[in-house]
């Protein structure tokens, strides 16, 4: 084994549970190591959205959004049914705002209120503004770390990589229809082309690559030491507790003691199909928006010192409707159809019957929720010519970008007649006619009397508000037609270890496991796979990390 070293906490992983960690003990004045496997920072955070849910966060009362620990308490009760940890849930009420206040007043990090609702706003104690977006960042504040964070999804950028952030969505969808608008664009396409040209890359980080880019930055300056390319082979044990890590550096073993814990936040299991075949049944092999690099590897080196992982939630995957396509060495591209497209009027989504079975404009989680009671591993969306053009369909972009490449590579389907659409899609062409019809009778007048679709408050605001009079619903004509086929995944898995309100890893008699923490996605979902609102997995992954920090550094 090689030489031996010695940090006061050691953090495996580099998402934002890892790097909140690792900056809030530093900010304690411990002396922090983060190892990383991969090559590259970030892991699957950096090709998120970068959302926190965090109730009664400071940017609501900022903006007169009323909420208060006691009333997203309600809301999380109604939601969990059975599965509520009142310790738990109550240690996140109490912690999620003090760590966005750390976060915002001691590292470089900023949040940026969306003003969202919660996934199910008609539940008791359902609020606007919980959901919380990483502001971009600028990636030339980094220096040589910048190509050191690893990419955002390819799928969500445009022009071969220029990253797209929430907020420039609605600009650039009417860039040709609004003045205002088309500026915006202009300017952002130009500062993306002076990046190219300047630094090979673009620099103004959004989404994931901003909440990594933000946290890097601030651990390099806090002193975090940072090791990538150096996974964890193993937990170190002296007596009954966990002492430190034995990792691969350079092709050799190397020991790391760590004096308060080791905080596992390695990121779950989504590269590993033997675990996704047991966890995750119904979702499709290699679908998956988790680096490959992720196969578990927290999960089993807890397990291995006595930690518990949960088999059953109300789901062990945050779920995404995923199409697909090729690169240019034949690799696959998933694209997540989150609410954009499907949302808007102009869509619907079938059954390998041709029949709809949802309502289009449901969070992504609801629809995965959907699929597997129905025993679905596909689906198609399927749209007319207007609505592609206008809003875009997955990898196909909104006018004036060129669409008609997707149908040579196979990934667009398209037909003059709903019929000739149906022979290509293999499905029941008098089915498939009769759910258009049916749908665009109603359509026609903005309603949905099947699925309610713009009926309630969510899939109103996830539509078109410029589009009358209901902001979701409008009829598939007309032609030509076009579907795209989406498979059932998971933007990540989230049944992991057991852990109490301090994040500490539990054994079989729910005991902790002496100087060992799970954080993220290492450790069982808070929620229990139920989801209230955008950023459900990154808000407690986030929080969690800080009191497992400033529980180790007490």
């Amino acid at each position: 084994m090689d030489e031996e070293s010695t940090f006061d906490l050691v953090v495996v992983g580099s998402g934002a549970a890892g790097l909140t960690a690792a900056v809030v003990a530093a900010h304690r004045g411990l002396s922090v190591l983060v190892i990383e496997k991969a090559e590259t920072f970030g892991g699957t955070t950096a090709r998120s959205g970068a959302v926190a849910w965090i109730p009664n966060n400071p940017h609501m009362a900022a903006a007169g959004l009323p909420d208060s620990p006691e009333q997203a308490d309600d809301y999380l009760r109604d939601l969990m049914g059975s599965f509520y940890d009142e310790a738990k849930i109550g240690a996140f009420l109490k912690h999620g705002p003090d760590m966005v206040s750390m976060m915002e007043t001691h590292s470089a990090l900023r949040f940026d209120n969306w003003h969202s609702l919660d996934y199910e706003p008609n539940r008791k104690g359902a609020a606007r503004g919980r959901s919380i977006g990483a502001a971009e960042f600028d990636g030339r504040r980094l220096g040589k770390d910048l190509a050191r964070i690893s990419p955002g999804l390819p799928s969500l950028t445009i022009f071969g990589g220029m990253q797209v952030a929430y907020a420039d969505v609605a600009h650039f969808g009417t860039a040709l229809r609004n003045r205002a608008a088309f500026l915006y664009t202009a300017r952002k396409v130009g500062r993306y082309i002076r990046d190219l040209l300047r630094h090979g890359r673009p620099t103004r980080l959004v989404g994931g690559n901003a909440l990594i880019g933000a946290l890097l930055f601030t651990a390099r300056k806090k002193g975090v030491t940072l090791w990538q390319s150096a996974p964890m082979q193993r937990l170190h044990i002296e007596g009954r507790a966990v002492r430190g890590v034995i990792l691969c550096q350079n092709g050799k073993e190397r020991l790391v003691l760590a004096r308060r814990g080791v905080i596992l936040a390695s990121g779950g299991y989504g590269g590993n199909e033997a675990m996704r075949h047991t966890f995750l049944p119904l979702t499709v092999p290699g679908y998956t928006l988790q680096p490959d690099t992720n196969v578990g590897d927290g999960l089993m080196a807890g397990e291995q010192v006595g930690g518990q992982i949960v088999p059953n939630n109300v789901a062990n995957g945050i779920w995404a409707a995923l199409s697909t396509m090729e690169d240019r060495r034949g690799n696959p591209l998933h694209h997540p159809h989150i609410f954009r497209d499907r949302a808007f009027p102009g869509f619907l989504m079938i059954d390998p019957t041709g029949r709809r079975f949802v309502n289009e404009g449901t969070s992504y989680q609801a629809l995965g929720n959907v699929m597997i009671r129905r025993n679905m591993r596909s689906a198609w969306i399927i749209c007319c010519h207007d609505a592609l053009r206008t809003y875009g369909l997955g990898y196909v972009k909104p006018a004036p970008l060129p669409y008609k490449n997707y149908i040579r590579n196979g990934y667009l389907k398209t037909a003059p007649t709903i019929a000739a659409l149906a022979d290509q899609l293999g499905i029941n062409a008098t089915i498939f006619a009769e759910t258009i019809d049916r749908f665009n009778i109603f359509a026609r007048i903005g309603q949905d009397p099947d699925f309610h679709k713009g009926e309630d408050a969510y899939t109103v605001e996830q539509g078109d508000s410029m589009h009358y009079p209901n902001p979701a619903v409008g009829p598939v004509e007309p032609g030509p037609f076009y579907a795209v086929e989406v498979r059932l995944g998971e933007f990540c898995t989230v049944n992991g270890l057991e852990t109490d309100s301090s994040a500490r890893v539990l054994d079989a008699e729910a005991r902790p496991v002496a100087g060992l923490y799970a954080v993220g996605i290492d450790a069982n979902s808070l929620f229990r796979g139920a989801y209230p609102g955008g950023g459900a997995s990154i808000g407690p992954s986030m929080t969690f990390a800080y009191i497992a920090a400033m529980d180790a550094a007490n």
